[in-house]
């Protein structure tokens, strides 16, 4: 099978400018005049984008039949459906633009899972916060932010959407100070972001998406009835700063938003000896939360790329790659 693109190597769809006249459009005639004027951009971008369209489409089949009777869709998805899947990440995008113009409150917001934010503050110390691209991490970070007098430290790779952060930048200067882009996880980070648990801090990492720089250092798992690679990094690092660990998801749900925070480790052991196969346990366990969350908010699921389909990989799909560092 021919390999596809990197998701760190697939460029921003939309200019500076489009998106600027976008976000006029909705600051002066509201969210409404903005997605009827959405609706012909996004179809345009659906099928002038194929690997977009072809991802989303793979993906939503692959959920449909791992779930079978369980599926969230009555037949077999098609155009109409992955449609309906970028329609829901353009909602995303302007819910991460409402949250940090404030206008998302805490009323807005149900704590869905086992524990609440107020248990992780309780705790009086640093936590690693794994999230994934289901939902809308931004929205959880503006919406904590506005209640919790925490940092959040976020790690990201914000190339591919340089212009939609420009833009967030400008209009909230605060948006981004504590955005960490990193394309690898140095000894330089490890350090600088071990200084912010000590502080009590927060750190939050995406585990769903492999590693910019060395695509083929993962760990594969099972997700959604076949294989896909997962990166390493954010548990070796979540064991390095020898911490809490939660799983973090922000989903839309109504009018509102549903943040669920799940104790993941109260911190992560990955002994020399037998390091691979505790990564392995350990990323199969957040596959199949993923798999989950997935079924429960289908549409939100926001890796349009070949998700099981490792990109320029050096060595062939069994390998787990060096995980020395």
């Amino acid at each position: 099978m021919a390999q596809g693109p990197h998701w760190a190597r697939k460029k921003e769809n939309g200019s500076y400018l489009a998106i600027r006249c976008l976000l006029a459009l909705y600051k002066y005639g509201g969210k409404y005049l903005l997605l009827l004027a959405l609706a012909p951009v996004l179809l345009y971008f659906i099928i002038r984008d194929g690997t977009a369209r072809r991802a989303s489409l793979t993906y939503l089949h692959r959920l449909h039949n791992y779930f079978g009777a369980q599926s969230p869709f009555s037949h077999q998805p098609g155009f109409k459906l992955a449609y309906c899947h970028f329609w829901q990440f353009a909602h995303a995008t302007l819910a991460k633009i409402d949250a940090w113009s404030g206008k998302l409150d805490g009323r807005m917001v149900h704590y869905g899972g086992s524990v609440g934010f107020e248990h992780i503050m309780q705790q009086q110390k640093g936590a690693v916060l794994i999230g994934s691209h289901l939902g809308n991490l931004e929205v959880c970070r503006a919406l904590v932010r506005s209640k919790y007098p925490v940092k959040i430290n976020v790690l990201a790779h914000t190339r591919h959407a340089a212009a939609f952060n420009r833009i967030l930048k400008e209009s909230n200067h605060a948006v981004d100070l504590e955005l960490i882009e990193v394309t690898e996880l140095t000894p330089a980070v490890s350090i600088r972001l071990s200084d912010c648990v000590e502080r009590g801090e927060l750190v939050v990492i995406v585990g769903d998406r492999i590693s910019a720089l060395t695509p083929e250092r993962a760990i594969w798992a099972d997700f959604l009835g076949k294989p896909a690679p997962f990166a390493v990094g954010p548990w070796v690092l979540a064991s390095v700063l020898q911490c809490p660990v939660y799983l973090m998801f922000c989903l839309s749900e109504g009018k509102g938003f549903n943040l669920i925070f799940e104790p993941f480790a109260e911190q992560l052991l990955l002994p020399r000896k037998s390091r691979q196969q505790a990564l392995q346990k350990i990323i199969e366990c957040y596959a199949s939360q993923l798999e989950l969350m997935a079924c429960r908010y289908p549409l939100q699921w926001f890796n349009f790329y070949d998700f099981w389909q490792l990109p320029e990989a050096t060595q062939q799909k069994e390998s787990t790659g060096d995980l020395s560092s």
